[in-house]
Order: C-alpha cells, then structure tokens, then sequence
C-alpha cells in the first residue's frame, strides 16, 4: 500500500474514546464509575475526521496528528499479525522524516476536506484571501468563457479541462496556497527529550522534542 494511502486510512478510520478498553482505564471512584458507563455506552469518536470539519468550518486552523495515536492504529490494524517492530513502522518515518510527511499529510488532508456544514456557511466571513481566490476564479472563468467563443478545437479542450465543477479552477493556484490550516505532528510519550545544546544538524529535517526554558521570543522569519 502507499504511503499517501495509509495516511488517508489513518485520518477515515481512526476512532479515539469509546470502548470497554478506555472504560477500564478509569479509576475505581463515584465520579470514575460514572464515567466508565459514559464511555462503555458512547460511539467511538472519528477524532481526525472531526478535526477536517473544524477547518473546513474555519473554527480550527490546525490538524495535529498524534504519532502515539498512528503507532496504535497501525497495530490494531495489523491483520492479526504480532504488532511488528517501531522501526518500520510509520510513526517511526515520521519521526525521522517529520518535514516530508508534513507535505504527505497535507496532500491527504487535501482531498479528504469535507464541505464546510450549512451553518457555518450562513454567515462567511471573506478575508483577503478570499477576494483574491474569487476575483481570480472570475478572470479564468472570463478567459474560458471568451476562448469557448471563438469556437474550434481550443474551445472545446478548454471546456474540457474546466469540466462541470471548474476543475481548471482549482488548477490556477498550488493547494500551499489554497490551505487553510497547518499541519502539526504531536511526539510519542516516550520520546525523550533533549537539550537543546544536543540537537546538531544529524536531527535536521526530523520530529524533536526538546527541554528547556523560554526566555525570548521573537517572530519566524522566512528562509530567503
């Protein structure tokens, strides 16, 4: 299977709470007891699935994607096979590789966004990227419409690329600048933090959990 096409299974189908296993994991108290019923009668959440609408909705901006929670589903879902070793696994190529998969997960996420629900459509508000999306959509649809006018081979191919939803639209501008959200990859608990006076340029490009204490903060500049 591939790569994007495990990320993509992990986003459909990844469940979070529910269950007799969470519900065992509650402590034995008069609040705990309550809980544990809660959880042992409610539905599995989709947990990123609902994070999709939330962006989709514009009510979130980022979709953080827990490694503990793709190193679980990976095992559960191992076809009754022993859970194999982490250092094949996917959160481990993450964990190695944390700026590649950012773009991966971010081509997933892209075809997997949902349509923002009807009541978040009631009352949009248009920011500045907005305006620029749309008055480019109208000049393209303008171009196509005139090229279509003259009539010929030209006209029909340019019909055809823009297709019945306007395929050549979202063709006019790379999805970098299209997306709404940003995506942010979580570390395993049991990764060990590091000082920062450990991280060398062997970790460039990889997740790293570092300690330490914030004493400045300043705005990121962008690579020139």
């Amino acid at each position: 299977m591939a790569t994007i096409d495990k990320i993509t299974q992990f986003l459909e189908k990844f469940t979070d709470g529910g269950g007799k296993k969470q519900a065992m994991e509650v402590d034995d108290d008069e609040e705990g007891i309550e809980m544990m019923a809660e959880l042992t009668l409610g539905e599995p959440q989709q947990k990123y699935k609902e994070v999709l609408q939330q962006v989709a909705n514009r009510t979130a901006d980022t979709v953080e994607i827990a490694l503990d929670d793709v190193r679980r589903f990976e095992v559960e879902n191992s076809g009754g096979h022993p859970p194999f070793a982490f250092n094949s696994s996917l959160a481990f190529r993450i964990e190695n590789n944390a700026k590649a998969y950012v773009e991966l997960f971010s081509k997933a996420v892209d075809k997997m966004m949902p349509e923002p629900d009807a009541s978040a459509m009631e009352d949009p508000e248009a920011d500045v990227l907005d305006v620029i999306f749309q008055a480019r959509r109208d000049r393209d649809r303008r171009d196509r419409e005139a090229l279509m006018g003259g009539g010929g081979k030209g006209a029909a191919a340019a019909a055809a690329e823009a297709g019945p939803g306007g395929a050549a639209d979202a063709e006019s501008f790379p999805a970098i600048l299209t997306r709404r959200y940003t995506v942010k990859f979580i570390a395993r608990a049991a990764q060990k933090a590091q000082a920062v006076r450990e991280v060398g340029a062997s970790q460039i490009g990889r997740l790293v959990t570092v300690r330490g204490i914030v004493t400045r903060v300043s705005e990121v500049r962008p690579a020139m």
